[in-house]
């Protein structure tokens, strides 16, 4: 898949069902992209042109047939996926340590009162160094007023940028004093931005499992800016909260960390 889509959600899946039916293989992947082929084209995905017939009741039959009962609602989470993956295609462009910059500056100067921005994901590993550009700006601000909202819909527009509400708490249980944990990085106008705790970011990166997480948690273990017995602890404390959310299956959430932190030891010996 193009690079210029990596790190649009849904990339992994839209990339999985290109690559299924290059090769003409059946799969969840290969049929969703074939529903949405007509859209991806136009946005200049290289959807294989060879027809899929009746491709939405091909993907409902595949689901019903691992899980009829849940069938229905893995469908419409697997479309909201793709929507998701083709508004923030048409929207994207590729945001730098500037355009963050500039988008800081910008919603400082619109604040009506102190607040808080807490950025994650792609920005981080933007201003923290280990990316160059990322498509969107994922970001959880406090208080979430009316008028910053409001702001960040504009700036949107204005500065041609894909801007996301979310935070590791939307995913995994919320690490005990993340505030605190949070390293400030500027204030502009009435706010105050952070990156949102390494750890949280690291843990709800781990328990999603994409391959562009796993290589952002290999970053974050590697600059230090966690550390293996951080990461254990923090996902010690948060583990008796996992059964919140019913998404998440703890076991293998834990056999994600333990394995993260394993490797990441591994390297440590091999320097």
């Amino acid at each position: 898949m193009d690079e210029s889509y990596a790190g649009i959600p849904g990339s992994d899946l839209v990339e999985a069902g290109l690559a299924d039916l290059a090769r003409e293989a059946e799969s969840v992947p290969a049929l969703l992209v074939a529903i949405g082929a007509p859209r991806l084209r136009e946005l200049g995905v290289p959807v294989p042109e060879r027809p899929v017939a009746g491709p939405e009741h091909r993907l409902y039959a595949l689901l019903a047939a691992t899980d009829v009962d849940s069938a229905h609602s893995r469908y419409n989470a697997l479309l909201r996926r793709l929507v998701s993956f083709e508004r923030a295609l048409a929207c994207a462009g590729r945001v730098d340590a500037q355009r963050v910059r500039e988008f800081m500056q910008a919603l400082g100067a619109e604040a009506d009162r102190d607040g808080h921005v807490y950025f994650t994901g792609g920005v981080t590993a933007v201003l923290t160094g280990w990316r160059d550009s990322t498509i969107d700006v994922d970001l959880k601000p406090e208080p979430d007023s009316d008028r910053l909202l409001r702001a960040i819909a504009l700036l949107k527009v204005r500065l041609e940028i894909n801007v996301e509400l979310a935070a590791p708490d939307q995913f995994i249980p919320e690490l005990l004093g993340w505030r605190e944990s949070s390293p400030w990085i500027s204030r502009e106008g009435g706010l105050d931005f952070h990156h949102y705790d390494y750890c949280a970011q690291a843990l709800a990166k781990i328990e999603r499992g994409h391959a562009r997480d796993r290589e952002d948690v290999s970053e974050i273990l590697a600059r230090g800016l966690v550390s293996v017995a951080e990461l254990r602890r923090r996902f010690a404390e948060i583990e008796p909260l996992l059964h919140r959310f019913p998404a998440i299956d703890p076991p293998s959430f834990r056999r994600a960390v333990e394995d993260a932190a394993t490797t990441a030891e591994r390297r440590l010996v091999r320097r």
